[in-house]
């Protein structure tokens, strides 16, 4: 089924979501295995596989207040544009457990983007300083809103991230051309200001509201790995 601005519904639908070390995409993950979530937010998959001569790759992740909505955009370049994989978790239900851990599902769809998206959104994300230096040292909380972007190009990985209420936050442009190409029906979490607390003090020892953070590295996430 095709529709306009040149996407192609190719699957749509609600899927389970599993979790393992390395996270090879969302349909791998739980979301309350937050050391697999952390792999997957910061690209690891991407960046293992990334080697001159593959396919280039991009992950877009939007994370907007976790116990809110969390939307990740999986895009990987074709010979037509790019085929991008879609998924949107929340409200509420990130942060259910179970004995087993947590039983999360996400929204999704599949679409074909058209050379022309493509070039369009990259222009944005050029624009955007995407392919610039990452915010070494900055923690991104799991109360607030940000983007992280992995990208595999022409077999060289990068890795970027935006938190509110920063300016370069702010001045994003290319979340638009994820959004219009977005087809899993789920409203957009639009970013808003926030009250936070500080993380040291701000919630109790016991609360399941209690955020998580990651410190954001040289081209990635400085968190513990596994495998």
């Amino acid at each position: 089924m095709t529709i306009a601005n040149g996407i192609t519904i190719l699957v749509i639908g609600v899927s389970t979501v599993l979790g393992g070390c390395m996270a090879q995409g969302p349909v791998d993950l739980n979301l309350g295995r937050i050391p697999t979530w952390l792999s997957y937010l910061s690209g690891d998959d991407v960046k293992a596989a990334c080697e001159a001569g593959g396919p280039d790759r991009i992950r877009f992740v939007y994370n907007a207040v976790w116990t809110e909505q969390v939307r990740a955009y999986d895009l990987k370049v074709t010979d037509y544009g790019a085929q991008m994989d879609e998924h949107v978790w929340g409200p509420g239900v990130l942060l259910a457990a179970t004995a087993q851990g947590p039983q999360i599902s996400a929204d999704k769809a599949s679409v074909g983007i058209s050379k022309a998206r493509l070039e369009a959104l990259e222009g944005a994300m050029a624009a955007d300083g995407v392919d610039g230096p990452a915010p070494r040292g900055e923690f991104l909380r799991s109360d607030n809103f940000y983007w992280v972007v992995a990208r595999c190009r022409q077999g060289r990985f990068h890795f970027n991230a935006f938190q509110a209420p920063d300016a370069r936050f702010a001045a994003l442009t290319f979340p638009r051309h994820l959004f219009d190409a977005d087809l899993t029906g789920i409203a957009i979490n639009p970013p808003r200001p926030l009250d936070l607390p500080l993380l040291e003090s701000g919630y109790g020892h016991d609360s399941d509201q209690r955020p998580f953070t990651a410190q954001v590295s040289a081209n990635g996430l400085d968190i513990p790995r596994f495998f």
